[in-house]
């Protein structure tokens, strides 16, 4: 399925919200659970900030022991290196054996991330990697060979990295840092007030389709190249023009605003522009407005859940909503989701928008008919009933043929109906009944489309040296 994701549009971010609701909500019972870092007094934040799971280390080239010693926390880790610059980075990059056949781009690549940044030109150095569900951390010191050496053969926990010549560790390109007009150096102190502050707050255990390794190593290069977000704390400490311009660059940093700074419109607007959940944080009275709540859902449809309820049961308000992010019907009112017009237009802004309407809508043949055209897979979220239609089933695989996978036993026996699936996707194959896949025609045309087809023919098949070379010249790795 990996070529079907398209991780980056809305679509499939509400695609994939039906798998991940539980590991998302499961984020809260793990930061409560799992012993984590609470921001040290020192860096100017105050208790109360969120905690995240954690593991920190140190390792040190002229120890005799193994090297890896556990320390209990990141204010014991960091807090005497506090103000040292961060002046370079490099990711590195664990690969997969998929890798040399599959050329994925990030954040979906063959690969696991990890990065490694430099202190004070070399003298320390501390690499960071989500692996698991805790941020792991290590405070490393030697030559840089050694230190190069140790990142790419152990983690934090000690635990050795599987290396063989199907799964090398490669680096990339090391990237210098320094103060620059407009860009001020980066420290430990900064790097610490963005961990256990904008990163912490939207921490979630590993997942990989929304919150992997390459996830985090994304957010560790935005945060080097912008570290307003980590400014943002002291700018907040400075006042209202501090904190706007903070939230400009991280509207998260809401949260920590005073009661007044949360009632105030233009910082509020700021943020939710930034970052549409932030308006979670905003006093109850602007979650009324319907101006701040549209810039909120402009930005992210989901943050409708925050809205006022007399906002979600707005049919006007609603209607241009969905028209600007069908996210947002998750959240009206029941009424609402039943309203067909209002359905039928968030459909046509994101056909997934069709899994949040009321039950007798997903039965609607003409509205999911709309749906499937503009995306096929969103036929699993069609009524029983209409996924045993002929004609609705093959408007869905002509435009995707994954789609084939939410259709009945006796439509995937349908040679023309999977014919049309494996011609759109030839992967789909996979989906067919057994005799289907032993059709020489139905898999010439799947390997012909993509040569890794060639795992769901039958065996007898995989011995037709015609069909063979056939998906060999379109997929080497077949």
């Amino acid at each position: 399925w990996w070529p079907w994701c398209r991780p980056r549009t809305e679509c499939c971010k509400m695609m994939l919200m039906a798998c991940c609701q539980e590991i998302v909500s499961a984020s809260d019972m793990a930061a409560g659970t799992v012993a984590g870092a609470i921001l040290p007094r020192q860096y100017g934040l105050g208790p109360g900030q969120p905690r995240m799971p954690m593991v920190c280390s140190k390792w040190n080239q002229a120890s005799k022991l193994s090297g890896i010693d556990r320390v209990s926390s990141l204010d014991e880790l960091l807090m005497a290196d506090s103000q040292r610059a961060i002046t370079a980075y490099c990711e590195f990059r664990h690969l997969f054996p998929a890798a040399q056949w599959l050329d994925l781009e990030p954040p979906f690549g063959m690969f696991h991330a990890y990065m490694l940044l430099e202190l004070d030109g070399g003298l320390l150095y501390v690499c960071m990697e989500k692996f698991s569900d805790p941020l792991e951390i290590t405070l490393m010191c030697g030559e840089r060979p050694a230190v190069l050496h140790q990142a790419s053969s152990y983690r934090a926990t000690g635990e050795a990295r599987e290396l063989t010549p199907q799964r090398p560790v490669v680096q990339n390109m090391r990237v210098e840092l320094g103060g620059r007009p407009g860009r001020p150096t980066v420290t430990v102190s900064d790097l610490v007030r963005w961990i256990v502050g904008p990163l912490a707050m939207r921490w979630r255990p590993l997942n990989q389709l929304t919150a992997n390794c390459q996830h985090f190593a994304e957010d560790v290069y935005t945060f080097l190249l912008n570290p307003l977000s980590c400014a943002g704390f002291q700018g907040a400490q400075r006042g209202r023009e501090g904190l706007l311009s903070a939230l400009r660059g991280n509207g998260a940093l809401l949260e920590g605003a005073t009661p007044d700074m949360r009632r105030d419109r233009l910082l509020v607007l700021a943020a939710v522009r930034n970052n549409g959940l932030a308006l979670q944080f905003a006093a109850e009275e602007l979650r009324t407005d319907a101006d701040v709540v549209m810039a909120a859902i402009r930005c992210d449809g989901f943050a409708m859940q925050f809205a006022s309820e007399a906002l979600k049961k707005d049919r006007n308000f609603v209607l241009q909503a969905v028209r600007m992010s069908g996210a947002a019907l998750r959240h009206v009112s029941d009424k609402l989701r039943k309203d067909r017009e209002v359905v039928l237009a968030a459909v046509r802004c994101s056909s997934a928008a069709l899994q949040f309407a009321a039950e007798e809508l997903q039965q609607d043949k003409e509205l999911v008919s709309i749906a499937v055209q503009l995306d096929g897979l969103v036929l699993r979220f069609a009524s029983e009933l209409l996924r045993k239609d002929p004609a609705l089933v093959k408007a869905a695989v002509v435009q995707h043929g994954g789609a084939l996978s939410y259709a009945p036993e006796k439509l995937r026996r349908d040679k023309d109906l999977v014919s049309a699936a494996v011609s759109s996707h030839g992967l789909a194959l996979q989906y067919a009944v057994e005799e289907l896949r032993a059709d020489k025609r139905i898999a010439s045309i799947a390997v012909g489309r993509h040569g890794m087809a060639l795992e769901f023919v039958t065996e007898d098949l995989r011995r037709d040296r015609e069909l063979v070379m056939a998906a060999v010249a379109r997929n080497g790795a077949a």
